[in-house]
This record gives C-alpha cells, sequence and structure tokens, in this order.
C-alpha cells in the first residue's frame, strides 16, 4: 500500500512513509524551527498547533513549500501552478536521507515537478 503521484507523463510510487521522510527531510533542509513543528505532526499524541504555532508557519515558510508539507497524502491533486511554486522551492533545498534509495525518489519527485503539470496523488 502506498501512493502514486502522477501527472500521466511520469508517475512516481513510494510508500506512506516514505512520502513522509521526503516531506521532513525537506522541512528540515528548509529551516530548524519549521522541521522542528513539523515534527510534531509525527507524534504519537498530536495536538493541533497553537496559534503561535501557526502564525510562525504563515511567518516563514513560503506558500508553496507549506502546500507541499501539508498537503492531503491520500486523493488529491496539485495544480498547475502550485506545481510550479513547490518545483521553485525544492530545487533551492538540499534534503539528505539516511538511505540512498530516498535520494532516487527525491530526484524523481523533482523531475515530475519540473514538468509544470497538474500532478494527482492517488
Amino acid at each position: 500500500m502506498g501512493l502514486c503521484l502522477t501527472n500521466k507523463e511520469k508517475e512516481v510510487s513510494m510508500g506512506y512513509t516514505g512520502f513522509a521522510v521526503i516531506r521532513r527531510s525537506v522541512a528540515k533542509a528548509y529551516d530548524k524551527n519549521i522541521s522542528d513543528l513539523n515534527e510534531l505532526m509525527y507524534t504519537y499524541l498530536f495536538r493541533n498547533y497553537s496559534e503561535e504555532e501557526n502564525k510562525y508557519f504563515d511567518e516563514h515558510l513560503p506558500k508553496y513549500l507549506d502546500k507541499f508539507l501539508f498537503h492531503s497524502d491520500c486523493d488529491g491533486y496539485f495544480g498547475i501552478k502550485d506545481v510550479k511554486g513547490i518545483y521553485k522551492e525544492l530545487v533551492k533545498l538540499k534534503p539528505t536521507f539516511q538511505r540512498e534509495d530516498f535520494y532516487k525518489k527525491y530526484d524523481d519527485l523533482l523531475e515530475l515537478f519540473s514538468q509544470g503539470k497538474r500532478i494527482d496523488i492517488y
């Protein structure tokens, strides 16, 4: 079981955990405080973000990176404008991964987003 991101020309499939690993690494590559707040979402007893935490996200996290990090990972899509904006944010970052196969998945995601077409998530 996993998810598939596709624009009908390219398809990137991975597990939900793998996608979470990539998004967590992207947050960490962007900013330590954003990463720390983002990590709260992956804790067993996640509580809603406080008003201060949400304000921090609003003031410090670029719009399209926010969309990438917090978009549902089951069913949905990234529109063309979002895809282009997310790509511009992702190419600025150098996330690191503990396993080599995640570098390949991340490169596949970058290629998918670089095409500038709507991406459906299944």
